[in-house]
């Protein structure tokens, strides 16, 4: 979701593999009646996902997203140029603490205008709606079957309704909304065990093909003059390099990136510490695990969370605080925790 803090993003619980369809398809704000067709396996699978990766990569839009999750509602205005091998984008989130992303390639620039703040730094590997996972396609089709449910509209364009039915209980489902002529998303709903929207992304409103101006994006990158220009390094390493495993591998989730960063590189108070954060992905979701040094001042005890689609667990590991976030059900987070260990 555009104008999250992506390093906090989460999403979680539950643990059913035999999803019934039915459920899904009479959802109140699932797909219309002319969504309700027989589903069927669609054979061409890893062309959808590809398709849906180039759109949002590839083409020009603009509009309104609204992220929604446990009851807690947020927008955002998405604004996205591709010119030739160029992209520029334009994040305003209208809801909370005001702030605008630029992102020009993959450098990203984060503006806080209460606390004159600048932030700039490289793109987070974890990918928001629209766009995919770089590792969605072959890798993702291992975990979930893609099969299509029929049509509907949605930001009064028409939209190809894919469900995304996982092989296991390690991982969500999934039902998306592509725009029939691009493949662009539309909307995206996370689903628990009775096909209940646990989260949903989607446009309310969308115009294709509108030109954003790339100056502006620029401009907006380089004219910093009185603000507090914050300049966050990931500092890429692996895991076992700073003396952690996986004991257990988590089946179907593969490590895409390891790196010390800090949680808020616009504060000044323990947050701005840099924390180590490895990424896991199945190609369609990802789990964050978070390993930073006890603190008993802060860190006070055990815990989990739920809020919609997202879980969180924090736990002592010896002298580590360890916090799993994830878009996975609470039996998957537990079972990175459990699995992590200390080499030396």
């Amino acid at each position: 979701m555009p104008g999250r803090l992506r390093a906090r993003a989460a999403q979680a619980g539950r643990s059913l593999v035999l999803l019934l369809w039915a459920p899904w398809l009479q959802a109140a704000d699932g797909a219309a009646a002319g969504a309700a067709a027989p589903v069927a396996v669609v054979a061409d699978a890893s062309h959808w996902l590809t398709r849906i990766q180039g759109a949002a990569a590839n083409r020009s839009y603009q509009g309104t997203v609204v992220f929604s999750t446990g009851g807690v509602v947020s927008s955002s205005r998405v604004a996205h140029l591709c010119e030739g091998r160029q992209r520029y984008e334009r994040i305003e989130v209208l809801d909370g603490r005001a702030h605008t992303q630029y992102r020009h390639n993959e450098q990203l620039l984060t503006l806080w205008p209460a606390d004159k703040v600048a932030v700039l730094e490289q793109r987070d590997p974890i990918i928001d709606f629209p766009g995919l996972p770089s590792g969605a396609g072959q890798r993702a089709l291992d975990s979930y079957d893609l099969q299509a449910v029929g049509s509907d509209r949605v930001a009064g364009l028409m939209a190809d309704v894919l469900m995304l039915k996982p092989r296991d209980a390690l991982r969500f489902a999934q039902r998306w909304w592509a725009e029939r002529s691009t493949g662009l998303l539309l909307r995206s709903d996370v689903l628990g065990a009775k096909g209940e929207v646990l989260e949903s992304s989607s446009f309310v409103d969308l115009s294709l093909d509108t030109k954003l101006s790339s100056d502006s994006v620029l401009s907006a990158m380089k004219k910093l003059e009185g603000w507090r220009v914050v300049r966050p390094q990931a500092q890429r390493t692996q895991l076992e390099a700073e003396g952690w495993t996986l004991a257990r591998p988590v089946p179907g989730f593969q490590l895409v990136s390891c790196s010390w960063r800090p949680l808020d590189a616009a504060g000044d108070g323990p947050a701005n510490q840099p924390v180590l954060q490895s990424v896991f992905s199945d190609g369609l979701t990802h789990v964050s695990v978070f390993i930073e040094p006890y603190d008993g001042k802060r860190h006070k005890q055990a815990m989990r969370s739920s809020q919609g689609a997202t879980q969180t667990l924090m736990n002592r590991h010896g002298d580590w605080w360890v916090t799993v976030i994830g878009e996975v059900p609470l039996t998957t987070a537990q079972q990175f925790d459990a699995a992590l260990e200390r080499k030396h």
